[in-house]
Parts: C-alpha cells; structure tokens; sequence
C-alpha cells in the first residue's frame, strides 16, 4: 500500500512547472492583483459649461442674470461655479427636450417642472427608499430627515440625469433644482454646506 501512494504521489511538485517552484519568481502567465477589474470611467465633462470664460464665471456672482430657463427659480448661489442654469448642462436639458419632444402641447422650460424631477427627486417615499438604498450600500446616517431627503435628493437628480458616476466623480447640479430640493426639505440652521 505503501508503494502504491508513492507512485500516486510521485514527486511532490507534482504538477507545478519549474517557474513555479523555485520561490521569488513569478510567471507572467500569473493572475495578478485586479487583473480582470474594470477600467474606471473617465470623468463627465460638460462642455457648455466648462468651456466658459472666466469672465464669463465672475460675472454670475451675485446676479441671477446667467439663468437660461426664465423659471424664476435660480437663486443667487455662494459660488459662481455653483450659478448654472438647467438649460446650460447638456444632461439635464437632454431630459426637458426629451419630454418636449414626447408632450409638444405642453412644453417645459426647467428641470423643476418636469414630472420626474417631481417624482424622482421630491417624492418623499422615493427619497426614503432611495435612502435605505444608499444606507445598505454606504453605512452612515445622516442626522436630521431634511439632511437626509436633501442629500438623497440630489444624489437621485445625478443618478437620473447622468446615470452611474462612480465613486467621488462630481457634477455640478442646476441651481433651480438645488433650490427647489432645499425648499422641501429646509435646514434648520439655513446652512447648506455641500450637497447638505
């Protein structure tokens, strides 16, 4: 019996090629370290807005003059890079020529009042279940119901205008819009640092 598991057992880098016995080389026909992952996506680049003279930037500081939509809802914002329009980012007017094109007797000229801006961005069970997503996914808990509606609010908004992002890829989102979020869902302090 004894002979016979020798001879199964043979040598005892049985199997393993010459390269792959000696320690301290590897073979380049190794798997190595995330090998198979996926490229990172490059970063959305908005050209109607990125291109834009400096000049151009400071002079929506303080004004509400930069507005394309007419809504009468872009606020003066704390930045000039945050004073853009919904008319001026390719991906969202994308979803108001969409639903202009399917509902040419009742076309729409901002992000706020397109249908699923309301549903998807200010619907209060949406943004609930949207947030226990988040929390599965992320952990954290955001400390007030206003905190969370308003993040989540402004994550839907991306999620629904550009789709998936990836991680720490940012876009900057309508003023209209950011307004409107924040008037549903107010701080208590006034304070919205961030996308808070």
């Amino acid at each position: 019996m004894e002979d016979y598991e020798s001879s199964i057992s043979g040598d005892e880098n049985y199997g393993e090629s010459e390269s792959e016995s000696s320690e301290g080389e590897n073979s380049e026909e190794e798997a190595k370290p995330y090998q198979f992952e996926p490229v990172a996506p490059q970063p959305i680049v908005e050209n109607n807005v990125l291109d834009q003279q400096n000049d151009d930037v400071q002079r929506r500081q303080g004004n509400t003059d930069w507005c394309r939509c007419q809504c009468r809802l872009c606020p003066v914002m704390d930045s000039e890079e945050e004073s853009v329009c919904c008319r001026e980012i390719d991906r969202v007017n994308a979803k108001i020529e969409e639903f202009n094109l399917l509902t040419p007797q009742a076309p729409i000229d901002c992000i706020t009042i397109h249908p699923g801006f309301q549903t998807v961005c200010l619907d209060r069970y949406v943004l609930e279940t949207a947030y226990l997503q988040y929390r599965q996914e992320h952990g954290g808990v955001l400390h007030s119901e206003n905190e969370r509606m308003r993040y989540v609010g402004y994550r839907q908004l991306a999620r629904w205008c550009w789709g998936f992002l990836g991680k720490e890829i940012r876009v900057v989102l309508p003023a209209c819009s950011k307004r409107v979020i924040r008037d549903n869902h107010p701080s208590d302090s006034g304070d919205y640092t961030g996308h808070h």
